[in-house]
């Protein structure tokens, strides 16, 4: 897949907290009509959708950050109470052009892909050392009381590992837009490195406290 091929104007699923990373996972119930009607619309084209958060420090409810990303359904089916049950993978990242004018029930926005080019091609292979990270990363989970399946986390493949952290660590919607803006995802996991060590500092301060 190349950026040649991705649509430039995407439905998109402005949700705070939930992070999607290139090659990612991210798991969702949907249920409000206007976005039943976007998963809809996207099981009869691309079957993608962007995902990308609320800027709430601008003052206006709607605004939003200009770097989400891009999803592609890869999982689907319906509940016998009307609701879907989706999966998508990430594809790569992209910047918020503008907001399309749309009757659509959902939001559209004209997206540009070209910043990210590397998000292809990126598996997190030797850009970081995975015992050091590892040992931030069981710190940040004790302390914050997050129970996983430490055995597998030491065994999954960069990817996985990094795209999950990402999403399930309880981190704030700036913290999560810091990660999604990176400027090279072989940035990301020192990223998360800082923030764990950001959260260790503060819990230490509060106890001391």
């Amino acid at each position: 897949m190349s950026i040649d091929n991705l649509p430039k104007i995407i439905p998109i699923f402005p949700l705070n907290g939930a992070l999607l990373l290139p090659q990612g996972n991210l798991p969702l119930n949907i249920f409000e009509p206007r976005y039943l009607s976007m998963i809809d619309y996207a099981m009869k084209n691309e079957k993608m959708i962007g995902m990308i958060q609320k800027n709430n420090k601008s003052g206006e409810n709607d605004e939003l950050y200009s770097t989400g990303c891009l999803g592609k359904i890869n999982q689907y089916s319906e509940t016998n109470d009307g609701r879907y049950l989706i999966n998508l993978i990430g594809v790569t990242r992209f910047k918020f052009v503008q907001e399309i004018n749309t009757e659509e029930k959902f939001r559209k926005l004209e997206v540009n892909y070209v910043d990210f080019k590397e998000d292809f091609n990126n598996n997190f292979e030797n850009c970081f050392d995975k015992e050091i990270f590892l040992n931030e990363v069981k710190n940040y989970l004790q302390k914050n009381k997050i129970e996983v399946d430490w055995q597998l986390m030491q065994n999954v493949d960069n990817t996985l590992l990094i795209t999950t952290l990402a999403s399930i660590c309880p981190f704030t919607i700036a913290e999560k837009q810091m990660i999604i803006e990176c400027p090279n995802t072989d940035d990301i996991p020192q990223t998360l490195l800082n923030l764990f060590k950001m959260s260790d500092q503060s819990i230490e301060s509060k106890s001391a406290n």
